[in-house]
């Protein structure tokens, strides 16, 4: 029986500049995770908060003298090497700091890499009671267009910690719902290790840009073999779906919305959830899961790699919190 929450309800603003969010806000803590993105560097340098951290993601393959430094106010967090999974890494951080004089938290999700991100959601639902901010700044454009590269060195597909469903030996009426994003090898990832599901694809749209939404079609048509299940077109009623790509609580309600209806016409056996779209997105699919998911036949899986681009974005256009 699905819950009768609207996600829509929920509080989210907009604003138009950097200066504009840090007027407007301040924080105990500010927690980013650290690349070269002007979108992170620049939001985290200008925010108002007495402590701010940054994650140091081993995905993204720093070396020591490449990294900030610890001062006053800026605390710089490496994972020790051991420290490798999603669930590791954030309940490593966690357990090495004094939270109770926290009030205000601000985590900044523009840097996060998605896995990361999706367990942060679940260990923050399960393990800290207080409110949360999260923010995520749209980028003016992607360096590269359609051709941006975003992971490398392939490992495998998984599930993410924290999001392992009940499996139900029936996989007749098997779905995989994909945040599809400009990724097109993780989506060939994804589906081919799913292949005898149907499969459904979220595009963004509206799109962080006018002619992002263009961008992403161009890449999502390249993994369109893996992914449609040998439909001619992969853009049709029945396996597409769209949320705004800025926008968790709108993309945790197309969701539910999508799913009650099938699960109307015929029981799902199995649903499977693969965020690999923008960040905000990444986060509604989490929310979604922990509201409505939990105890069922449904997981968050992800193509994991060994490594991600340090920066593949210009500009700052908005910033959501």
């Amino acid at each position: 029986m699905s819950s009768i929450v609207d996600f829509s309800i929920y509080y989210k603003k907009k604003y138009a500049s950097v200066s504009d969010f840090v007027s407007d806000n301040s924080y105990d803590v500010f927690i980013s995770a650290y690349n070269d993105s002007e979108r992170v560097k620049k939001v985290f340098d200008e925010s108002n908060a007495i402590e701010k951290h940054w994650l140091i993601f081993p995905e993204y393959k720093y070396e020591a003298s490449e990294l900030p430094e610890d001062n006053a106010s800026i605390k710089v967090f490496i994972f020790p090497e051991e420290k490798k999974t999603e669930g590791d890494i954030i309940r490593h951080y966690f357990e090495s700091l004094d939270t109770t004089s926290w009030s205000r938290i601000c985590i900044d999700i523009t840097g996060f890499i998605r896995p990361h991100l999706i367990f942060l959601v679940r260990f923050l639902a399960s393990a800290y009671k207080k409110s949360v901010d999260f923010i995520y700044s749209d980028p003016i454009t992607y360096k590269k267009k359609e051709e941006t590269a975003f992971s490398f060195d392939y490992i495998d597909v998984r599930q993410v910690e924290g999001y392992q469903g009940i499996h139900n030996s029936d996989s007749s009426n098997d779905f995989l719902i994909i945040g599809a994003g400009y990724d097109d090898h993780r989506i060939t990832d994804v589906s081919k290790k799913k292949a005898n599901t149907k499969k459904v694809q979220l595009f963004g749209f509206p799109s962080l840009q006018p002619d992002m939404f263009q961008e992403n079609i161009l890449k999502a048509y390249k993994a369109e073999e893996a992914s449609s299940s040998g439909r001619e077109n992969f853009i049709e009623q029945d396996s597409t779906i769209f949320a705004p790509a800025n926008d968790p609580f709108i993309t945790a309600n197309v969701l539910k919305e999508y799913i009650d209806k099938e699960e109307r016409r015929k029981s799902i056996t199995n649903l499977y959830l693969c965020p690999l779209s923008t960040k905000a997105q990444t986060l509604g699919f989490a929310i979604y899961y922990l509201v409505e998911c939990r105890d069922k036949p449904v997981s968050i899986i992800f193509p994991f790699c060994q490594s991600y681009s340090r920066e593949t974005t210009e500009g700052i256009a908005k910033i959501w919190r």
